[in-house]
């Protein structure tokens, strides 16, 4: 009995040592569809690395509203709150697990608080990213300086004549848009709803200027490196292609349906249950559906190494499952944190689960490849991820096993919150939009005749 009392006397003593501050920041008072603050405890200036337990956070409203706290199990946490109605004030306290007060507690917010679905534009573009302390993004300076200006004419007829054609309407899938109006082409043109619903989560928080571009609504970036090559917006970018590359759908997705319909975002990627690093396997895992070569041949290596990969195709689409490795059952995406190492390897395109790998706790390895996203540029290989082809990976996982990564984790923690926070994502949106508009050379009879302004 007395061993018992002794051991949850030093388990208290543990959980609740001694902090005696925290950095808060994050966008409570901006209005996204999901609002939220990053809460670091810290002790002498330092941050901690262990969790501390739930906080005690309670909220004073009348609005109707949804909130959680999410335990990073590294010292840090996240509010989020989505509110249901919009909201005259709101007021919360942060405290410690014993009770001392955190982010200069009590906050209070006497300004309006909107919803993800009012319609409230209150301030322009420019206003909103002053306030979001938006930064300039050099992948999107990089993509438009590719033209001295965009004229909207030539473009639409140049998109016509290749794109939407009849014979073509297979190939591809674009829509140029208005703001409030667009034209598709192609015969599978339903991936349209998830542009519509980015730009009108938009809308709702800002005036847009009168502007239009074409939107490409498959995975592949479709213009090739050219001169007089023509602005296309796509999700993802290539060495040899010049589209306009912006956030995917599915990370915008993320953002807009996070707390509702979604469940697997930037910030809950980890899942509930943390796997310290000396719990993890020491293995390397992957599974995916059968969208590139590579991936298959990783899941047959898994087969001869299994103590180094554990691997496996979810789904056969693209090749005759009998000539590769037997389909495999899903994975839990938290699971993959099960596991020191996980793979990130390109699809089609560029895999678009990275940024979630990277919002974990395992080192992550990611596959060469020619196709990049929005923030690949400002990625580091060496510190924010392991760069392997099929030819290294078995000699890189066995150095792996040598190595520390705890600077490599902390790396790549830091920047998913520098560049990959829902404000970001909105950010790169509407820097994209104020600054393309720039460019643009004529437009057309529809813009010019009946989108005088947007509202």
């Amino acid at each position: 009995m007395l061993v018992v009392l002794l051991a949850c006397a030093l388990w208290m003593q543990q959980l609740c040592a001694a902090f005696d501050d925290a950095i808060c920041f994050g966008a409570l008072t901006l209005d996204l569809p999901v609002r939220y603050l990053h809460i670091q405890l810290r002790n002498d200036g330092v941050n901690l690395t262990q969790s501390r337990g739930k906080l005690d956070i309670s909220m004073s409203s009348h609005c109707r509203l949804r909130w959680e706290q999410i335990d990073n199990f590294d010292g840090s946490y996240v509010l989020r709150i989505r509110l249901w109605s919009s909201c005259e004030s709101l007021t919360i306290m942060i405290r410690s697990p014993i009770g001392v007060l955190l982010c200069e507690s009590p906050i209070v917010n006497n300004s309006p608080l909107y919803a993800e679905y009012c319609d409230c534009p209150e301030m322009d573009a420019e206003e909103w990213m002053r306030n979001a302390q938006c930064a300039h993004y050099q992948q999107l300076n990089d993509d438009l300086e590719q033209w001295q200006t965009i004229d909207v004419e030539q473009m639409l007829s140049v998109v016509m004549q290749t794109w939407a054609s009849p014979h073509q309407r297979f190939s591809a899938a674009l829509c140029h848009y208005q703001i409030l109006y667009r034209q598709c082409f192609g015969e599978h043109s339903g991936f349209r709803i998830f542009v519509d619903e980015i730009f009108t989560s938009i809308m709702r928080k800002m005036r847009l200027p009168n502007t239009e571009f074409i939107f490409n609504l498959g995975d592949w970036p479709l213009e090739r490196k050219r001169p007089n090559g023509v602005a296309i917006v796509s999700w993802c970018g290539s060495n040899d292609t010049m589209d306009i590359v912006v956030p995917t759908y599915e990370l915008m997705k993320s953002v807009i349906d996070s707390m509702h319909t979604v469940s697997l975002d930037i910030h809950t990627a980890k899942g509930k249950v943390h796997w310290p690093w000396h719990k993890k396997k020491d293995t390397a895992v992957f599974k995916g559906r059968d969208s590139s070569k590579l991936r298959l041949e990783i899941a047959m290596l898994a087969q001869k190494r299994p103590d180094l990969i554990e691997a496996g195709i979810t789904r056969y689409f693209f090749f005759n499952e009998s000539l590769y490795t037997p389909q495999v059952k899903q994975m839990p995406f938290s699971d993959f944190f099960k596991h020191r190492y996980v793979l990130s390897i390109d699809g089609t395109v560029a895999a678009y689960r990275l940024p979630l790998l990277l919002a974990g706790d395992s080192v992550v390895f990611k596959s060469n490849s020619p196709f990049y996203e929005h923030f690949y540029s400002m990625l580091e290989p060496g510190v924010h991820y392991i760069p392997f082809e099929l030819s290294s990976i078995i000699e890189k996982i066995e150095l792996a096993r040598k190595q520390d990564f705890n600077q490599t984790l902390r790396a790549m923690r830091q920047f998913v919150v520098d560049h990959l926070q829902p404000v970001h994502l909105y950010c790169y949106y509407v820097l994209f939009i104020q600054v393309s508009t720039n460019f643009l050379h004529t437009t057309t009879f529809f813009l010019t005749l009946k989108c005088t302004t947007l509202t």
